[in-house]
């Protein structure tokens, strides 16, 4: 007839791997979630990789766990850009004919910048450096110059030469930053508006209002 209502239901034994290997999968196929699971089974998954590894040899495992030193994941930007593109360029494509290669270039389908190797961040720093150098240099009391340098060095982090579209995408907020800054900027120049405090009275009410002086 069933159980009754309101009446516990009580389980035969905890569910595990053996009983219910779908539901545990990082079991049956051994893939083990963290190092501490990896170590716990002994699956050695996690030897593979220098991040989770200490920094004595296997045989002094004991000290690695006294975590005498700080365990330190490689964040360079040579050891992280190969996981997000390929460091060697794009594949570059082939043309039967040099005039198919000129019409594709004519018409932006053949862009020669994006099939070279990506710049190492010794070449970026150099890069942006000099970039500085020469926004000083041209523009010493601009405001927004700075804004300006940073838009420079997010696109050449994200390689804007081998992937345009995706360093205009992570870039876009540096760029709307400046022409922002170069309107507000432009306004106080002109006297149209004013930084902040009462002292500093507008000439105009707004950019269009008529000058009745000469009017």
């Amino acid at each position: 007839m069933g159980n009754r209502q309101g009446a516990a239901v009580r389980c035969e034994g905890m569910p595990s791997a053996d009983t219910h290997p779908a539901a545990f999968p990082e079991y049956t196929k051994q893939v083990p979630l963290t190092p501490a699971m990896d170590k716990q089974q002994g699956i050695g998954k996690y030897k593979k990789y220098d991040e989770s590894m200490g920094p004595f040899p296997e045989a002094f495992d004991f000290a690695n766990q006294l975590k005498l030193t700080e365990e330190q994941v490689n964040q360079s930007y040579e050891h992280q850009l190969p996981f997000h593109m390929n460091i060697d360029g794009n594949k570059k494509p082939t043309y039967s004919t040099s005039w198919e290669r000129l019409v594709a270039y004519h018409h932006g389908l053949y862009v020669p910048e994006k099939y070279q190797a990506t710049t190492t961040a010794d070449d970026i720093r150099l890069a942006v450096a000099d970039f500085s150098e020469k926004v000083h240099k041209d523009s010493p009391k601009d405001a927004c110059k700075y804004l300006q340098i940073e838009e420079f060095r997010c696109l050449n982090v994200y390689q804007y030469q081998t992937q345009p579209e995706v360093a205009a995408k992570k870039c876009m907020k540096w760029w709307n930053e400046m022409q922002k800054c170069q309107w507000d900027q432009t306004k106080f120049n002109a006297g149209t508006t004013y930084i902040e405090g009462p002292q500093m009275r507008r000439r105009r009410p707004y950019i269009f209002y008529p000058d009745f002086k000469y009017a």
